[in-house]
């Protein structure tokens, strides 16, 4: 409020200077005069800095960063990096809470959001040089314009329109956000190899950190390598325009591409709910977690802050799997093969790939997904059809019986509670839904395997309950 009464005043000074008919001067004047008096005055406006500030406190609180005792980071040459579970890990417990090394908004939330933190703006604070951006508040802007922004102002426009995509422009403020010194110091170290728990140590903006993320270089073409280049020269020369490189005679800049998170906020419009990439951001920590078609974990934004929870349960030294975009209840397996293949160049081998899932309209009713329940603790799934007249049903892995009235008793009882979990969601009691489906997705899991609509359905509710603690916004 203060910040926004300075400005006024000082834009009837600008007024005064300028070469303006008398006319619209006085005019122009009379209307910034008003605009301070209302701040000043207007308790409505008092009214809703109280509340910005509320919101504020609510939205976007001091989280501390972490990645849980439970996750393990481990490597081999076929997979590359990925989490383990280092223990049982329960649905719905958190495992990653992780701020970006570097985060971009889309050009076309730039004046609705702010620039540093990414959470929507209510009262914006502007930048004292530039249009381009907002903040939330005088500490977001004073972090900015002492790092990336102080290189971007002025420049921004022609970023944007240069056809730069929003990995190049993370690329971009993943250097700007640190001082040319800082890079020349560890100029050594970018390209030695470290591993998983020397990298566990670092932080998230650490740029070793950073550049230790897959690039799959090895493997790109000639064409890619050229368009990067190019792109890289041309961030280069705006780093240079933007005073990076100021007080030194080296032009040049290790920018490379890069591995990024599409940050997300969840609309309301007429009770309809639809998910909007608003931005990108690297999460190291996140990254090191491989694909599957059927993830074990969500994730959702407070701000650019990123939160991982479990969506299933994860039994102690199983992979922990986040997706990187196609989902088996989506499309089919030689679609999603071909486009993780294209994207991310590798061949997914993940359990609903390598049994070939049908999508979720396709499930059949006509077959029941028993675990083998004998003490040998034989992992085997025993199919069934629902007519089945026998109670005891012999695994032909483990020679054993499970009795499969335990699992018809289930199927009975998450009916009910997946009715309750609705109607809790549909009243936007989302604590106690995401408890409900909880819940159920536990009972479930420890009768039933999936794949089978309910289960589906079931890890689909968890994963909308977590969303909604995160960015929202009704329109």
């Amino acid at each position: 409020l203060k910040t926004n009464k300075t400005y006024f005043r000082k834009a009837v000074s600008a007024v005064d200077d300028a070469n303006l008919p008398t006319e619209k001067t006085a005019k122009t004047v009379q209307d910034f005069l008003v605009m301070v008096k209302l701040l000043e005055k207007d308790p409505s406006t008092k009214k809703q800095s109280v509340k910005k500030s509320d919101l504020l406190s609510k939205t976007l609180q001091d989280e501390k960063e972490f990645m849980s005792e439970s996750v393990r980071i481990d490597s081999n040459e076929t997979e590359g990096r990925f989490g383990v579970a280092a223990r049982d890990i329960k649905i719905g417990e958190e495992l990653i809470v992780e701020k970006p090394g570097a985060a971009v908004l889309l050009q076309e939330y730039s004046k609705t959001h702010c620039q540093h933190c990414f959470i929507r703006v209510a009262i914006p604070v502007t930048c004292p040089n530039c249009v381009e951006v907002v903040f939330c508040s005088e500490k977001c802007q004073e972090m900015s314009l002492k790092t990336y922004h102080k290189h971007e102002c002025g420049l921004l426009q022609t970023i944007w329109k240069s056809g730069a995509s929003i990995n190049c422009h993370l690329a971009f403020r993943i250097i700007s956000s640190k001082s040319y010194e800082y890079f020349l110091k560890i100029k050594d170290k970018i390209d030695v190899p470290m591993s998983p728990e020397e990298m566990r140590k670092l932080k998230s903006d650490d740029y070793l950190k950073v550049c230790q993320m897959v690039t799959h270089a090895d493997i790109r073409s000639n064409s890619n390598f050229f368009q990067h280049t190019l792109m890289s020269r041309f961030l280069t020369l705006c780093l240079k325009e933007g005073g990076f490189f100021e007080g030194s005679d080296v032009e040049e800049s290790p920018i490379y591409s890069i591995q990024c998170h599409e940050i997300s906020e969840l609309h309301y419009q007429d009770n309809k709910e639809t998910t909007v990439f608003i931005g990108a951001g690297t999460y190291p920590n996140l990254a090191m977690l491989n694909h599957a078609c059927d993830p074990s974990v969500v994730r959702y934004f407070r701000g650019n802050r990123v939160h991982v929870n479990a969506i299933k349960p994860i039994a102690s030294g199983l992979q922990i799997h986040e997706n990187y975009g196609p989902i088996y209840t989506q499309e089919k397996c030689s679609e999603r093969k071909a486009k993780l293949r294209e994207l991310y160049n590798f061949e997914c081998q993940c359990d609903p790939c390598i049994e070939d899932w049908p999508v979720y309209d396709e499930l059949v009713a006509d077959k029941i997904r028993f675990r083998c329940d004998s003490d040998v603790k034989c992992r085997n799934i025993i199919e069934i059809s629902p007519d089945c007249n026998e109670i005891m049903v012999k695994c032909f892995s483990c020679n054993q019986f499970t009795n499969i009235l335990k699992g018809l008793k289930v199927m009975q009882d998450i009916e009910l509670m997946i009715r309750t979990g609705r109607r809790l969601y549909e009243s936007k009691e989302f604590s106690k839904a995401l408890q409900k489906f909880i819940d159920c997705l536990r009972i479930m899991d420890e009768v039933l395997a999936p794949p089978f609509q309910d289960y589906a359905s079931c890890q689909q509710n968890i994963k909308d309950c977590f969303i909604h603690f995160g960015n929202c916004y009704n329109i």
